[in-house]
């Protein structure tokens, strides 16, 4: 039998530990919305968590951005790098902790984070190709949560999600195959509303509820299919554990409407295995 998913939504939401992201990573996705934003404001904001602010500069520090040990404080950084740049830290640092102290039911943890950073790094060099309006850095932080939906998925569903697993075992699908066959919805749809639940930005909604289905988003298509592309990426280069060991296809459609190409292809996996090699220090923040 197929679940009703506005009962599953209902109980979800009625959840009282249900994960939250920390208030410096709200009140810094709110920042990234103002052209007001100033270095000193993201920086004063920033070392009200001192963690962080330590997670932070270390990260800066990495070879990913160019600047090793050179930056000396989260104002120089903004300087620097760039606050969007520095708004992917705070996000990096903030959702690999929303799994902190939780133990997986079914889920390998450590092996999705690392295939949500695969993603990220993905997305970020689709958004750099597909050109447009869209920010390369707002498409790391959708690639980044594009799989949320699969931590509630684990930690509140585990038995229902026992005959996903099943299903993936048993026919060798995708795991939103078998979400859908069997939940009648799938990672993506609890993502969207736990993501509306935090409020983001439509920009990251969207990037989470079409990333599987990216020509249906009317809005965002730019974002949605950066996340849709650098999820296939992360799959191919074998970054981390999406769920499943399947290789989707990137979408057809999509594929037409951007007007992509082998060479497209060839040129961003090249790119993504440098850009991995120099995120060592982002991966070596996940929990094992």
């Amino acid at each position: 039998m197929v679940l009703d998913s506005d009962k599953v939504r209902r109980k979800i939401e009625s959840i009282q530990d249900l994960p939250t992201l920390p208030s410096v990573a709200r009140e810094i996705i709110a920042m990234a919305q103002s052209p007001k934003t100033n270095a000193s404001d993201v920086g004063k904001m920033i070392e009200k968590d001192q963690a962080l602010m330590g997670k932070v500069l270390k990260l800066v520090n990495s070879s990913f951005y160019g600047f090793p040990g050179q930056i000396k404080s989260i104002q120089h950084a903004v300087v620097i790098i760039g606050f969007n740049k520095v708004k992917n830290v705070v996000m990096t640092a903030s959702v690999f902790d929303l799994s902190k102290g939780r133990k997986a039911n079914l889920l390998d943890m450590p092996g999705h984070w690392e295939h949500s950073l695969g993603t990220a790094i993905g997305a970020q060099i689709a958004a750099r190709a597909i050109g447009g309006s869209l920010q390369p850095e707002d498409a790391f932080v959708g690639g980044l949560i594009h799989g949320l939906g699969k931590l509630i998925l684990d930690q509140y569903l585990s038995d229902e999600y026992q005959t996903v697993r099943d299903i993936i075992e048993e026919k060798k699908c995708l795991i939103n195959e078998a979400e859908k066959e069997h939940l009648g919805f799938t990672y993506s749809t609890v993502g969207t509303w736990i993501s509306e639940k935090w409020k983001l930005p439509s920009l990251l909604h969207n990037a989470i509820r079409f990333h599987l289905t990216p020509m249906k988003a009317r809005e965002d298509r730019e974002i949605v299919a950066a996340v849709h592309i650098g999820n296939i990426l992360s799959r191919a280069l074998g970054v981390g554990n999406p769920g499943d060991d399947r290789m989707p296809q990137i979408d057809p459609a999509l594929w037409s409407y951007y007007n992509l190409s082998y060479k497209f292809l060839d040129e961003s996996i090249a790119t993504m295995i440098e850009e991995l090699q120099k995120a060592q220090d982002f991966f070596d923040m996940i929990e094992r």
